[in-house]
């Protein structure tokens, strides 16, 4: 059995174990999972309430401490439980029980035990809509988008018309931030503008690079990423180009015409956007046709434990040849703070990362991010006495929201894009006999902040007028 097909296989079972397969009106079955250490969160049946059985409480291992909390701070998550997009949701299970341990071991939100409830949005978009709105009609007091950009941009759609604070997980692309624009959708992934622009910065500026092809699947931020490669590459070098363009299906039997055809091209850089059993068959088929001979990879996947696992796992993982972005510096965690190694200690510890030996991947740098908001944001409320469960008082404490920590200076551009500004890290995978299981960057990484990646207002307002979007906002 091929290697990648095992790890599906083990991750879905342990999911199905967990509870948390959809039922067929899309449901996350209440979960039955205990921890000797400490006992289950407290099961939320919502499949009585008018308009509701759309959910359940993950019930996810709590802290001793959650015992002396009062009442519950509830979070409808959606996101993938029963399309090929659930293969990673191992890692997103760590994620949120290590903010759940996180929290409840340290007095909860507002002194209330935080639970996340998880809903199905089956890769369709008016399902993800409904989802959502069973989320907001269950008392829930905010909404997370764990879903891929393709269905991003109907988040931020339906947040914008219910007025409903939704936290935004995928690659952030230009018809979320300027095509269905809201006050109330938060985009927390990476900037699809942003990545294209490092990623010119480097391989044009620095690396004199000429063209490129894309091989990726057909995502708003994916094809972001290879028309800001080409806007950004331009400015540099004008005579910049793109030889090729190949759209993949995740269910595309025909990957192997396709990297045929993008190897013949002869480029000097693949640039390869799909996470996942994409990028696993994207590296088998690269391989097979000694793309990687002549040619590296770029994308944002260099580190993520979520895709480059299973690879490494089968001695598939081409070290060296992968070069891009990532979030999280893990292999970095003496210099991190004490609060993120915290954290990140809570998640290496959780049940399905020590028996699967997960690492952290890009989901966790975003749950800690969530976290951090959603604890600054009801603290400011409580502090000046307002409502948090009022979803406007909500909504405008999360855009107040800053800090400063490891990983940058952190705020929303509001009246912008309602970016989540953090620095990315640009590096090539290596090998590390201290987390042998995933690639790290190796040592000549570089570090860019926000300030210095994401576009200017007078950039997006010029593009979205170029592209027939609302420009009002920005006058």
């Amino acid at each position: 059995m091929n290697k990648f097909v095992k790890v599906v296989s083990l991750l879905m079972a342990l999911i199905m174990c967990l509870g948390m397969i959809a039922c067929s009106n899309g449901a996350a079955p209440a979960s039955e999972t205990k921890n000797e250490a400490a006992p289950a969160a407290e099961t939320k049946d919502d499949s009585k309430k008018e308009g509701s059985g759309t959910g359940r409480d993950v019930g996810l291992a709590q802290p001793e401490a959650a015992k002396d909390l009062d009442g519950t701070f509830e979070v409808g998550v959606v996101c993938a439980l029963s399309s090929t997009h659930a293969a990673t949701n191992g890692w997103l299970m760590a994620s949120l029980e290590a903010t759940q341990a996180y929290v409840n071991g340290n007095g909860g939100i507002d002194g209330k035990k935080l639970i996340y409830t998880l809903y199905d949005p089956e890769s369709d978009a008016s399902t993800l809509k409904q989802r959502l709105t069973d989320i907001k009609n269950s008392g829930a007091v905010l909404a997370i988008a764990g879903v891929n950009d393709a269905l991003a941009p109907a988040a931020a759609q339906w947040a914008s018309e219910n007025e409903y604070p939704v936290f935004l997980t995928s690659n952030t692309s230009t018809e979320i931030t300027l095509g269905n624009y809201s006050d109330y959708a938060f985009s927390m992934g990476k900037n699809a503008w942003g990545f294209g622009k490092i990623l010119a910065l480097h391989c044009v500026g620095k690396e004199g690079k000429k063209n490129f092809c894309f091989v990726g699947t057909d995502g708003a931020a994916t094809i972001d990423a290879e028309n800001f490669l080409l806007y950004e590459g331009k400015k540099i070098d004008p005579n910049f180009e793109m030889l090729g363009s190949f759209r993949i299906n995740f269910n595309d039997t025909e990957f192997s015409n396709i990297i045929a055809a993008a190897t013949a091209l002869n480029p000097e850089m693949v640039l390869q956007q799909g996470g996942g059993p994409n990028f696993v068959s994207f590296c088998q088929q690269a391989s097979l046709f000694g793309l990687f001979d002549f040619c590296d990879v770029y994308n944002d996947l260099v580190t993520d434990a979520s895709t480059n696992q299973p690879l490494i796992e089968g001695d598939e993982f081409p070290y060296g040849k992968t070069h891009g972005i990532t979030t999280l510096p893990f292999w970095d965690i003496k210099n991190m703070d004490e609060d993120l190694q915290y954290y990140y200690d809570l998640w290496s510890k959780t049940e399905i990362a020590t028996t699967n030996g997960y690492l952290v991947s890009e989901h966790a740098l975003n749950y800690y991010n969530i976290m951090k908001c959603m604890l600054l944001a009801v603290d400011d409320c409580v502090k000046n006495g307002k409502d948090y469960n009022d979803p406007k008082v909500l909504t405008e404490a999360i855009s107040n929201v800053k800090w400063s920590d490891y990983n940058g200076n952190h705020y929303f551009r509001t009246g912008i894009d309602n970016q989540f500004v953090s620095n990315l890290y640009y590096g090539t995978s290596a090998y590390s006999d201290e987390y042998p299981g995933v690639a790290i960057c190796g040592p000549d990484w570089e570090t860019y902040s926000g300030e210095e990646f994401l576009p200017s207002a007078e950039e997006m307002k010029a593009w979205a007028a170029d592209h027939n979007w609302d420009t009002t906002r920005f006058n």
